[in-house]
């Protein structure tokens, strides 16, 4: 477990994001599934953990990912491939990956070990349930012991047909599904018309959303009813040759709200979503939360700057946070500067991220210095601001990235250092990042 220190300092620079995972993870698994090769560009190396874990599930599946400087070439897993022993794949600790294969191997009838670490064994699988049920399929959970790690093995086939999914717990279900039957096939092995029900309340909706316009650019022919009900019929195009992967607005945040907070890092080749604008990721959302506590967008030569005006005083929000959860630790740390109170709704989900992320968050808030509370219904986190952060102390990362970079954005305001044990759980979803830190001049020892 690697240790790093952070102290005082102002970011400034040009600093290039890392492409989305969540886009990357479905344009993977829809090239894999598909008929013909697709390249997948703006990536960059090496490939986060999450990106690799699906890199993995797809050549598992019996695809091949090739890299051509920043692209992944993808050619389809041919249904000859399938076998009857279970092929291995290497999950890590990525939820979406684990949860969006499955239906995959499903729909293949390829039977499959997930390795994973104990972090990702430890979240739940039991929206998939009552498809096992429906399938007479088998999920097997096999523990960690004697040096052997934690394992999911999967058996058992779908063909097209009506199905139904929760979608109260994670809309990585659903869209693995969703990818999933837009290629089912009936029992002769031809193309045919399936049915998912996704049950109200459907958690973060930008998610799923952005899987079906995912599932548009590669072809896939669907339509959307009311209650949750999607039909899906055989694709009559084949999916595209060339698809574009966006940079990650998860990652952007981090810096965005270091400008926040006093520092001035450009976004290269990045641009806000206009008024009205879909974005494929909902995450973008933090440019108009950020504009709402005061910043300013600015287009320069080298990309996208938010940045506070001279003496102006960072405005508190009240935030629903329940389809942006990965905003709300580098968003909580950037209220603690605005004066008055904020809140931030819909966070029970953070329980069971890579660690218990909302547990996590109001602990290292208190630690700096915040006056940081959870609520007694377990969904609320109420900050008080403006504060000023203490350093001074050591702190776990709890193998989580969003801590990593949590802690490492609130060390450019404290007097006192921080030191961090585990950074390297950075690699999840930017490999890069101490670096860029660093070449910003960020102060790492």
């Amino acid at each position: 477990m690697a240790t790093g220190t952070f102290h005082s300092a102002r970011l400034r620079g040009v600093a290039q994001v890392p492409p989305a995972k969540s886009e990357a993870h479905r344009a993977l698994l829809l090239a894999a599934l598909g008929e013909m090769p697709c390249r997948l560009h703006g990536f960059s190396f090496p490939l986060c953990d999450d990106t690799q874990a699906m890199v993995n599930g797809v050549t598992a599946l019996g695809a091949t990912v090739t890299r051509d400087g920043g692209t992944l070439a993808v050619s389809p897993a041919p249904l000859s491939k399938v076998t009857a022993a279970p092929v291995n794949c290497e999950v890590y600790a990525c939820a979406a990956a684990l949860r969006m294969l499955i239906p995959a191997f499903l729909l293949r009838g390829q039977p499959v070990r997930f390795a994973m670490e104990d972090a990702l064994f430890a979240r739940p699988l039991s929206a998939f349930d009552p498809l096992f049920v429906q399938l007479g399929a088998k999920l097997l959970r096999v523990p960690s012991s004697n040096g052997q790690r934690a394992a999911v093995e999967v058996f058992g086939s779908m063909l097209a047909g009506d199905y139904e999914i929760d979608g109260s717990l994670s809309s990585q279900f659903a869209s693995g599904l969703l990818i999933a039957l837009a290629h089912a096939r009936n029992a002769n092995g031809e193309p045919a018309p399936a049915a998912l029900t996704v049950k109200p309340p459907i958690v973060s909706r930008p998610y799923l959303d952005m899987t079906l316009a995912q599932m548009k650019r590669f072809g896939m022919n669907f339509q959307e009813h009311g209650g949750g009900l999607f039909t899906l019929t055989p694709a009559q195009a084949q999916g595209p040759s060339d698809a574009d992967v966006a940079p990650d607005w998860s990652q952007a945040a981090v810096l965005l709200c270091a400008n926040a907070l006093g520092s001035g890092v450009i976004l290269h080749g990045m641009r806000a979503p206009k008024t009205g604008e879909l974005s494929l990721q909902g995450d973008s959302r933090i440019v108009s939360l950020l504009r709402e506590m005061g910043l300013r967008v600015r287009y320069l030569p080298d990309g996208l700057m938010l940045c506070c005006p001279s003496r102006a005083e960072l405005l508190p929000l009240a935030v629903d946070c329940s389809d942006i959860p990965d905003l709300a630790p580098i968003l909580s740390l950037t209220l603690t500067q605005a004066v008055g109170v904020s809140t931030l709704t819909g966070v029970n989900r953070l329980r069971v991220k890579e660690c218990d992320r909302l547990a996590a968050t109001q602990e290292l808030l208190t630690r700096l210095g915040v006056r940081a509370e959870i609520s007694e219904d377990d969904d609320t986190l109420t900050i008080w601001g403006p504060s000023k952060l203490k350093g001074g102390f050591t702190a776990d990362a709890r193998g989580d990235h969003r801590m990593v970079m949590l802690l490492a954005v609130a060390a450019l305001l404290c007097e006192e250092p921080i030191t961090v044990n585990g950074v390297d759980s950075i690699s999840k979803s930017w490999p890069g990042f101490l670096q860029t830190y660093g070449e910003l001049g960020g102060q790492i020892t």
